[in-house]
């Protein structure tokens, strides 16, 4: 029991609360310090992820959530793991550097090496599997178009404030043109094809009539633009900052992951010494 005792006594002394760091160097410290206020904010946003997906998930009126309603891509599902899984990670990271606990740092470099695979294999496959989900993204709101208004198939009225909300954010209408409302009965009178008023132009948005012109193509009143064609153009325009940000990101992951490296070095150092 004497051998027990004085073996858990160093695990606890060496492992879970090694605070004799008086004689560790800057470099060191600084890892530590950086470690856990790092590990702090990842805490936080995966929190926020977490409960946004949560109460996506739960509410009945979820943005673009009807687009992306699928089993592969479900928006509040993968809020949800994205916001656990970072949770995990935080909470690890955060309690290996507070209380030098090797087995967590570890944990914690396994996790960022993970995520770090992850996103390339995320990145390669957007840039793979792009044509497949841009086809399933526009069937899905052609769908959507033709359900539009009807309560018995938008009873919550997610599609229309779903659709009313990408054509005013994004200034479009249709996904390639007005003249796909005319897959809605409601808005296809014999051929005579009229669109919602989320279709109109900001200078005549409070106008309730401006979309019920018959002949949309001389109706300078809303916008002629697809709302397809323009989330492309929103993506092309913005790819260098997304870019950027993801650069700065992977930049920041290494550095993480080399202060994480470096304070598990110390610690295992500090514990051979001790021994």
């Amino acid at each position: 029991s004497g051998i027990n005792a004085e073996y858990w006594h160093y695990y606890i002394t060496n492992n879970l609360s090694n605070m004799s760091s008086e004689d560790r160097g800057c470099c060191d410290k600084c890892a530590k310090t950086f470690i856990m206020l790092i590990n702090i904010i990842i805490i936080l946003i995966g929190g926020a992820i977490l409960g946004a997906g949560i109460y996506w998930q739960l509410s009945d009126t979820g943005f673009y959530k009807e687009i992306f309603n699928h089993d592969i891509f479900n928006v509040p599902i993968v809020s949800i793991v994205i916001g656990s899984l970072l949770l995990l990670v935080g909470l690890a990271g955060f309690m290996g550097a507070c209380c030098e606990a090797l087995f967590l740092l570890k944990i914690y470099m396994a996790f960022l090496i993970i995520i770090m695979l992850v996103e390339i294999i995320i990145a390669v496959g957007c840039v793979a599997m792009k044509s497949s989900v841009e086809t399933y993204a526009t069937e899905r709101t052609m769908e959507m178009i033709g359900f539009y208004g009807d309560d018995t198939k938008d009873e919550a009225g997610i599609i229309t404030k779903t659709i009313d909300e990408i054509q005013e954010n994004f200034e479009c209408c249709g996904v390639y043109g007005p003249e796909d409302w005319s897959t809605n009965e409601a808005y296809n009178d014999n051929g005579l094809v009229t669109v919602p008023t989320s279709c109109c132009t900001t200078q005549y948005a409070s106008e309730e009539d401006c979309g019920s012109h018959i002949r949309q193509e001389d109706n300078d009143k809303i916008y002629k633009t697809g709302c397809k064609t323009s989330m492309m153009n929103f993506v092309e325009n913005n790819l260098l900052y997304v870019g950027i940000c993801a650069g700065v990101i992977v930049i920041f992951q290494i550095s993480i992951l080399i202060m994480t490296s470096q304070l598990r070095t110390t610690l295992e150092d500090e514990s051979y010494e001790n021994f």
